[in-house]
Parts: structure tokens; sequence; C-alpha cells
């Protein structure tokens, strides 16, 4: 009997094996959509509590990651969604700030060059790098997870590493 059946059958231990197994890839993928790490942290949570109480919908066990992503993506849609909404009317102060020995909040959150470079390319192109490049997902699974055709994803793909290119170049001429 393999993780997802015991899981099914109520084994918590099961169930925590196969969050251990898939948190990277969830931290990743929701990170890659929030920006905040509170709100990261919240879609996590909600998606493994639904995941928890829907494991029996499940209707292929070997298709586990691919269907927790999944309700992730859309529990880290609905955060931002409400964000957008409780936000909408709040001024960034950030970018009025012109002194330059001052760090502003995307300077102390950006770990690394490549993920500065993904938080400048669309939120499809971004996730769809972080599924394929980051978390080793097929172009047929994340049509799956994403719920498109596999040219969409392919095509998005190469919008996004040109984008990539195009960033990294403009940055590297700047310098």
């Amino acid at each position: 009997m393999n993780l997802v059946e015991e899981a099914k059958l109520g084994n918590k231990e099961a169930f925590h094996k196969l969050i251990e197994d898939n948190k990277l890839k969830m931290y990743k993928v929701a990170k890659s959509i929030l920006k905040n790490e509170d709100d990261v942290c919240d879609a996590i949570q909600n998606a493994l509590m639904s995941a928890y109480t829907n494991l029996s919908k499940l209707k292929n066990n070997q298709y586990f990651s691919t269907w927790i992503t999944r309700i992730l993506i859309n529990k880290c849609y609905d955060i931002a969604r409400e964000n957008q909404k409780r936000y909408s009317n709040v001024i960034d102060i950030t970018e009025y700030n012109t002194d330059e020995g001052i760090k502003t909040y995307d300077n102390y959150n950006s770990d690394s060059i490549v993920e500065n470079v993904l938080n400048k390319i669309d939120e499809d192109l971004k996730t769809i790098t972080v599924l394929y490049y980051y978390n080793d997902y097929s172009v047929t699974e994340i049509s799956e997870i994403l719920s498109i055709p596999e040219g969409t994803v392919k095509s998005r793909l190469s919008r996004a590493r040109n984008k990539i290119y195009e960033i990294i170049k403009r940055e590297e001429e700047a310098i």
C-alpha cells in the first residue's frame, strides 16, 4: 500500500510524509505567486487543510503532487484577490523613497538575482517557470495543474525565457 492510499484510510503519518515530500515544491510555488511570507504560509496552510479534508476525492493516487499543487495555486490566487481588494487604495511608500541608503521592502525580500528577475515577469509566466524549472514538473503536468493546453504551457515557457533574457541583458547593460 502506498502513502496516498494509507492517508486516504486515515493514516495521519502517511499524510504528513506526503506533505514532507512536497513541502519545498509547495513553498516555491506559493512564493512565486505571493510576495508576503505570511500570505505564503497562509496559502500553504489553507491548501493542506483542503487537501486533508478532500483527500478521498483524489481519483488517481499517482497525481497527488499535481493535485495538491493545483489546490495550492487556487488558495494563492484567493489570497492575492483578497489582498488586491484590501490594499487597492493603499499607497506604496517605498516607491517614493529616493534616498539610496535606505533599503525598501523589496530589497529585504529579494534573496537572489533569480528571484529578483522572476519578480519582474508576469504572474502567469512566473508560475509556469517555477513549476517547470524549480519543481521539475513536465509540460503535461503543468497543463493539468493549471488546466490549460500543453501548447499554452510551451508558449508561456518560451515567452518567460525571452523576458528573462531581456531583463538580464538590460540589467547587464545598465552596469
